[in-house]
């Protein structure tokens, strides 16, 4: 619970109550920051199709995004960015670029 709360941005006590069945009405943004956590995509956990794309998050983003510790939500603005050319594939391919483009997307 602790890891799986710190990786989706939301607290363990939380993660908890949503196990013991608690919770109802989760919003899409927490069932999308679950399905990060859980190395899933949100169709497998509600059974729906998403409204929006990028739920299926890259290994090489994801080794990286853990790797540094990034929030759920810089995960997915990085998601969020449309490739012309060459995609980052690997965790070092995303740290790359991540280097240049961090405090564009930090609003820094």
């Amino acid at each position: 619970q602790e890891e799986l709360a710190k990786l989706a941005s939301v607290s363990r006590n939380y993660i908890s109550m949503i196990e013991r069945g608690e919770v109802e009405n989760i919003s899409e943004d927490i069932i999308r920051k679950l399905a990060w956590g859980l190395e899933t995509s949100f169709e497998q956990i509600t059974g729906k199709p998403n409204n929006r794309s990028g739920t299926v998050i890259p290994p090489g983003l994801r080794e990286f995004a853990i790797n540094e510790g990034l929030p759920f939500e810089t995960v997915d603005a990085l998601l969020q960015i449309p490739f012309r050319g060459k995609e980052p594939k690997t965790a070092n391919d995303w740290k790359s670029f991540y280097d240049v483009i961090k405090d564009f997307i930090s609003g820094s």
